[in-house]
């Protein structure tokens, strides 16, 4: 039932994983096969494609060679406990853990999960600009 409803909060957006993928994610099956998936525009548009991999025992965010958003002064990589389209500006301090600043607005780059954190809290990745509280977007895990 889970499953379920993970795949129709999902339907609603742009990123759509088979169930298959899904139950990759979010069990941590510790293959190397990526998920992978694209970027949600919430203010700016952003271009790519992600996958949320295992190695090494830890949980990686890849942001594949594709990507690419408009650069900002203080652009950051968030884990919200709120769906993409659940969320403004103002909720994401609030409902959201910082993980990483964005290490470029183009290009390959990834992103480890720390160990302490569980991904089913989750449910988006989400790129913010901090010092002016702008959601730029982000994707649905």
């Amino acid at each position: 039932m889970k499953l379920l409803i993970k795949i129709v909060i999902l339907a609603s957006t742009v990123a759509v994983l088979s169930s298959d993928t899904f139950a990759q994610t979010s069990h941590g099956s510790g293959s190397e096969t990526p998920t992978t998936s694209t970027f949600v525009k919430k203010r700016y548009n952003i271009k790519g494609t992600w996958s949320l991999t295992e190695q090494d025992g830890q949980t990686v965010i890849q942001f594949n060679d594709d990507f690419k958003t408009k650069g900002g002064p203080d652009l950051k990589l968030y884990l919200s406990s709120k769906a993409l389209s659940e969320l403004e500006s103002g909720d994401v301090e609030n409902s959201s853990v910082k993980l990483s600043v964005l290490k470029s607005n183009s290009g390959a780059q990834s992103y480890i999960i720390p160990n302490d954190v569980d991904l089913s809290d989750y449910k988006s990745v989400i790129i913010h600009c901090e010092a002016f509280s702008v959601l730029w977007g982000g994707f649905n895990l």
